[in-house]
């Protein structure tokens, strides 16, 4: 069982060149520059996909400007002046595996501890990848991996779940990938980051036109106390957008529904009954419930702006399940538009646009909601003064 672990973590490091040329078997580099650079760190000279890219640690001495110390091995290749040089920290990749799936706990393999190895090449996907091959692995198995400095003893946090069978269909992963097979390069971008974003704002586009026709859409439900002095309560879910629903209880065992009012009107002496409570909003998240009483719990249901998918294995939302190409349209649209492809662009938006409103068109009708579903409450017959 080949896993393989994308080498990116010169991405987001702190860069900065060789002030001259260092040759092979040295351990002493100059640079232009040490902001960012800390003692201990493993270091990258070169860039991801060369072939003469290795990858070293720093000695404990803090690094100058000029001289960046020891490093704790000689190096391999000579490196020519303005050579890129990235504080990547780490230095070891540990790959973790679960032998009952993903619900079991992956703990570290014997042998699975992999020198970081960014001059590794796919020519396939155009990646670099360190890669551990698990001799006695199975299709039942799950994998997840994590990086590690060896000197400092610290690691970073652990992947996503890697799988034999690879990520579902709807997932972010799968849509991500979608969206780089359909470009003829996607090495112009350089971060996945940017293509997860590009999906989570169609699942926010997406989301937001599913509530238009569908009241009920992406509901939530938060009970929030309100004190017995003048009735101000906060709501303080992330998710929260805006009310549908709210139900006051002074006790914790009878709810009365609660009508919505203005602020403006009801007069400053005027007196409510606990049976038939209202509340009005004061600004985004700030409430206040007349009566106050002696104090409460509101049961708001609210729309819920949602969570994006940050990771590989997140997948959409099941209503949206069907409807993965419009998120891979819309990813390639901002491609195209990112890679000056303006025609190309529109062309994908366009089709994007059309999958999200064959989305809302036919889950208005699948729930009995909005403009294209009317109830009939009683058969109609002649009875009813029609022939």
């Amino acid at each position: 069982m080949l896993i393989q672990n994308i080498n990116n973590l010169h991405i987001t490091a702190p860069k900065t060149y060789l002030l001259a040329t260092e040759v092979s078997g040295t351990t002493v580099f100059r640079l232009r520059n040490t902001a960012g650079f800390g003692s201990s760190w493993a270091v990258q000279i070169g860039e991801t996909n060369e072939e003469q890219t290795e990858v070293l640690v720093l000695s404990g001495n803090p690094p100058a400007v000029g001289t960046l110390g020891t490093t704790t091995a000689s190096s391999t290749f000579e490196h020519p002046a303005d050579t890129p040089v990235y504080a990547i920290k780490f230095n070891q990749v540990v790959f973790e595996r679960s032998t009952t799936g993903t619900a079991g706990t992956a703990t570290p393999m014997a042998s699975g501890t992999i020198t970081y190895q960014p001059n590794a090449y796919d020519t396939e996907t155009k990646r670099s990848y360190t890669v551990f091959d698990d001799a006695t692995g199975s299709l039942s198995y799950a994998y997840r991996t994590y990086f590690r400095n060896s000197v400092l003893a610290v690691n970073s946090l652990e992947s996503d779940w890697i799988t034999p069978a690879g990520f579902s269909f709807y997932s972010l992963g799968a849509m991500r990938q979608r969206i780089k097979e359909k470009l003829w390069d996607s090495t112009y971008i350089k971060e996945d980051s940017q293509i997860d974003n590009w999906i989570n704002e169609w699942l926010f586009e997406m989301r937001n036109a599913a509530i238009s026709v569908n009241e009920d859409y992406a509901l939530g439900t938060v009970d929030i106390g309100f004190d017995g002095t003048d009735g101000f309560g906060t709501v303080t879910t992330a998710d929260f957008q805006q009310i549908r629903r709210v139900d006051i209880t002074y006790n914790g065992d009878d709810f009365f529904l609660a009508t919505k009012m203005n602020v403006n009107d009801y007069l400053p002496d005027e007196e409510f009954s606990s049976v038939h409570p209202y509340i009005h909003w004061r600004g985004d998240t700030v409430f206040r419930v007349r009566p106050d009483e002696s104090g409460g719990t509101a049961r708001i249901t609210f729309y819920r702006i949602g969570t994006t998918m940050p990771n590989d294995t997140d997948e959409l939302e099941l209503p949206m399940r069907g409807y993965t190409k419009s998120f891979v349209d819309y990813g390639l649209a901002q491609a195209f538009l990112k890679d000056g492809k303006s025609i190309e662009s529109q062309q994908k938006l366009v089709e994007a646009n059309v999958g999200k409103a064959q989305f809302t068109s036919q889950l208005s009708p699948r729930m009995k909601t909005g403009p294209t579903m009317v109830d009939v409450v009683e058969p109609i017959n002649s009875f009813d003064g029609w022939p």
